[in-house]
């Protein structure tokens, strides 16, 4: 009789076990397997199983490597839902980003039980970048110079203060002098460096970004660094005296160049966040401290893009015309 009893229980047992085994799902979903380069994507975990079982999810944090290119920017704390049945449903999602393009392989995701291991599908992620038609660029016309009549009477005011604003303007040269010094020492650039302005302002900014000194309470020094890289890359990237405007100044100027339409509310976060921290003491959350990195990446490669191609156009269209040349002076 016992024997009979300890059968029927093993049995109730193994059958439970095959019935709690059959009800555990496990999935990793994207919400686009496209994004631009820089953009966020969200990979979806999910897990339903009896409430008996013990689900162990994937051991992943900020440093873990899901695939070459593919950089983890935030994970959620997992969210557990109870269905019909004493099935739970947990979820937990990890926000992802690349500043590469190409085409990359998440491998599957292992949920672990206590007795067994589940797999999910693996993803394939493409990367793209924005291609510029310049075919669509509408070029307006110059417009005619107007001339202001010569005043007179004004002349005459300027002269007769110049004595007492000589004094006021020098004092002004010696202020703007003494702070444009104290701001190149906050991050200098090697002036012989022969370097593209893309590759010095992607490596400046990689530095910053692996640095992390905004988790140290350094905020200001950190969107400091950040802004006077972009500073620099404008000032040799659109030729203008980026340094030494305001942001506004800065803003309004980068609107005259048609490549930068397509960052220009990127541009406007990271400057506007920036003069926030600087000038208004605003503590900035540890999402805007990153998106300020990511966006001023996304800045450089997607205006630097646009001048390669069109060196590269350049390039091609040259070649025919010196080996044209070449056979002139062959015969």
């Amino acid at each position: 009789m016992k024997k009979l009893k300890y059968l029927i229980f093993t049995l109730f047992a193994v059958l439970a076990t095959h019935a709690s085994a059959a009800v555990v799902n496990v999935s990793a979903t994207m919400d686009s397997t496209t994004l631009l380069i820089g953009e966020q994507r969200t990979i979806h975990l999910e897990a339903k199983f009896p409430e008996m079982v013990e689900m162990q999810f994937p051991d992943i944090n900020k440093e873990t490597k899901l695939a070459d290119g593919v950089e983890i920017l935030r994970i959620t704390p997992k969210d557990t839902i109870t269905l019909k049945g004493n099935v739970l449903e947990v979820s937990q999602d990890i926000i992802v980003t690349s500043f590469d393009t190409g085409r990359y392989e998440i491998p599957p995701f292992r949920f672990t039980t206590t007795d067994q291991h589940y797999m999910s599908d693996k993803i394939i992620v493409d990367v793209v970048t924005i291609e510029a038609d310049f075919a669509k660029a509408t070029i307006k016309p110059n417009e005619d110079i107007y001339r202001p009549p010569f005043n007179f009477l004004r002349l005459a005011q300027y002269l007769s203060f110049l004595l007492i604003l000589a004094g006021i303007a020098f004092l002004v040269i010696m202020v703007i002098l003494y702070l444009n010094e104290k701001k190149k020492s906050d991050i200098a650039f090697d002036t012989t460096d022969h370097r593209s302005p893309r590759e010095i302002a992607l490596t400046s900014l990689n530095d910053i970004k692996e640095e992390k000194i905004w988790q140290q309470g350094e905020q200001k020094k950190y969107h400091t660094e950040i802004t006077d890289t972009l500073r620099h890359y404008f000032s040799q990237r659109f030729n203008i005296s980026a340094m030494e405007m305001t942001s506004d100044e800065m803003l309004d100027e980068l609107k005259y160049h048609e490549e930068t339409a397509l960052v220009e509310e990127k541009v406007k976060q990271v400057f506007k966040l920036s003069d926030m921290v600087k000038f208004a003491k605003y503590e900035a959350s540890s999402e805007e401290n990153e998106m300020s990195i990511v966006n001023a990446l996304f800045i450089v490669q997607q205006t630097s893009q646009v001048e390669e191609e069109t060196e590269a156009t350049d390039n091609q269209e040259s070649a025919p015309k010196e080996n044209d040349e070449e056979k002139d002076s062959n015969i």
